[in-house]
């Protein structure tokens, strides 16, 4: 199991702050998220990744998980409006290659939310075309999907181990593949077992605490969630892939350094990093 850190919380600083925060701690994985400031497909692409390139070379690091920015940009792979749905199609298909250049094979999505105005049907269905038409695009490239259930907050599609195990099976895509995040996780009231039960593989999982009823993701031991129990899970059930520390919010954001050094220094002393 590899640990990583997400420059998400570092919104607000330089990327280079964040590469150097991880250097302190000796974190060598990391997950990009792919926003602005730090790195966006439509603005200098091959020159931010030239540069994230060089900056990640020089510290002997390596990206675990590219991850778009998909909740804040008005990019929706479930919208009933057929052009915003193809522009979003588009947008991560840019992104799938902007993946690639920078070394990973594994890229970060989520179903969207349907339209209030239509069915959970047939928001299923447009979010069901759209993740096939990205899944055709990476079993070509060789690249990796995960595919990761929101919040009940942030989504109406694919929330929990259920609706994943679902989603996948209707596009039946060697890409695709499930993923978990701790706070959608317990939002569902379910735990790392309800996804091994029914899922063949897991290929990522971003760990963060959270306060159980709204979609905070919260430093490690600053909520209520039952961490260490979800990361013995993990190990008893051999998981191999990457470990991604997901804080965010704006409590963190002045002083993201500290936040998290704290978080990894309690995944330390449990002895597995």
């Amino acid at each position: 199991m590899k640990f990583a850190g997400m420059n998400t919380i570092f919104r607000h600083y330089p990327f280079q702050d964040f590469l150097d925060s991880m250097d302190r701690i000796g974190i060598r994985n990391i997950e990009l998220w792919a926003g602005e400031p730090h790195i966006y497909v439509y603005r200098n692409i091959l020159g931010n990744i030239r540069n994230i390139r060089k900056e990640l070379k020089s510290r002997n690091m390596n990206i675990v998980c590219y991850t778009p920015e998909q909740c804040i940009y008005p990019y929706n792979l479930a919208t009933s409006d057929s052009h915003w749905r193809k522009t979003s199609i588009h947008y991560f298909i840019e992104n799938l290659y902007a993946a690639l250049e920078l070394g990973t094979n594994m890229m970060l999505v989520t179903s969207g939310i349907g339209d209030f105005s239509v069915s959970k049907e047939e928001s299923w269905k447009f979010s069901c075309d759209s993740l096939s038409q990205l899944s055709k695009v990476a079993e070509k490239e060789g690249m990796i999907l995960a595919l990761e259930p929101l919040t009940k907050f942030e989504s109406n599609l694919v929330i929990d181990s259920q609706g994943l195990k679902k989603m996948i099976e209707d596009i039946k895509s060697p890409s695709l593949k499930g993923m978990i995040d701790t706070v959608a996780m317990k939002l569902a009231d379910e735990t790392p077992e309800d996804y091994f039960s029914i899922l063949p593989e897991l290929c990522h999982f971003h760990l963060i605490d959270g306060d159980g009823q709204s979609d905070a993701h919260l430093a490690l031991d600053e909520g209520v969630l039952k961490w260490r129990e979800y990361l013995t899970s993990l190990q008893n059930h051999q998981y191999e892939g990457a470990c991604t520390i997901e804080i965010m919010g704006s409590r963190y954001y002045h002083n993201p350094q500290d936040t998290i050094i704290k978080s990894f220094e309690k995944v330390r002393e449990l002895g597995i990093l």
